[in-house]
């Protein structure tokens, strides 16, 4: 049998969007309702003050709550990639999902689907209706500028990233490959821990920082005499060009680790069983 048909691809598609229907409708609403929530909560918040009619109150604060939007679509596409493999919650969920007449790269495909691109359509979904919200409370308002709330995101994006000068490219690539490594970790405790996963990995990453954190100070203070020194090597590192060189590496490196975590996570699943210790 092949490994992947696009036929059977569909199929699993279908059996899970009729089995979980309910499941995907409600995490739909709730994201999209929560995405909104702080535009909501902004002019209610204003109405409640009475300060919704004053002067003060004609300044249309896009950028707060764009950033609002943002950290809340973040969190929540974070807390979604821990939820990648929910059929495999309960022993039915595992008996349902392991005897579909399809491969299990055809069935992570589809779950990697709905996390990657699924979740990110929701997410702008959220968003337009947020932009919907804001416009029809700014439309109550006399003389009010209306503005999406989606165009200042891209905005700001690309004014950080004009401010970080020449290394701009670099760094937000780095992040963007960071934060991508962050969420899809998510994943991959949620393929070897099917409950409580989440707070598994935020255990996890707390223990990690602090250990990181408890590192650099030693190595300050063991490496580097006095904060000159610091200031030395990276004046080494600018005037010789050498900064866009280590950006390159340590984006190779990201992009390793990301990938890797694709692959761990792929081979977790596809050794999963009806019953172990971890997963009774």
């Amino acid at each position: 049998m092949k490994q992947f048909d696009f036929h059977r691809f569909l199929n699993v598609a279908r059996w899970d969007l009729s089995i979980n229907s309910k499941f995907y409708t409600r995490s739909a609403i709730l994201m999209i309702a929560l995405i909104s929530s702080p535009v909501l909560l902004y002019y209610l918040y204003m109405m409640a003050s009475g300060s919704f009619l004053d002067a003060e109150s004609m300044h249309d604060s896009i950028v707060g709550l764009g950033a609002a939007t943002a950290w809340v679509g973040s969190l929540i596409c974070t807390i979604s990639s821990g939820y990648m493999f929910h059929n495999l919650l309960t022993k039915q969920g595992r008996i349902n999902e392991l005897t579909l007449p399809a491969t299990n790269l055809e069935r992570f495909l589809w779950h990697f689907a709905v996390i990657v691109i699924g979740v990110q359509l929701v997410y702008f979904v959220g968003v337009a209706f947020a932009d919907l919200l804001h416009a029809l409370f700014r439309l109550s308002l006399p003389h009010a500028e209306i503005r999406s709330i989606f165009n200042s995101l891209i905005i700001e994006c690309f004014s950080d990233w004009r401010e970080l000068g020449k290394y701009g490219v670099g760094i937000m690539l780095l992040v963007l490959i960071l934060i991508s490594c962050f969420n899809r970790s998510f994943c991959l405790f949620n393929a070897w821990k099917y409950r409580y996963n989440i707070p598994w990995t935020f255990l996890f990453y707390f223990i990690l920082w602090n250990v990181l954190g408890v590192l650099s100070v030693v190595i300050l203070f063991n490496y580097f005499d006095s904060p000159r020194e610091v200031e030395r090597i990276w004046n080494w590192l600018n005037d010789g060009g050498h900064i866009n060189t280590v950006l390159v590496c340590l984006d190779i490196i990201a992009t390793l680790v990301y990938i890797g975590i694709w692959v761990l996570t792929y081979r977790l699943y596809t050794r999963a069983q009806l019953t172990t210790k971890r997963n009774p």
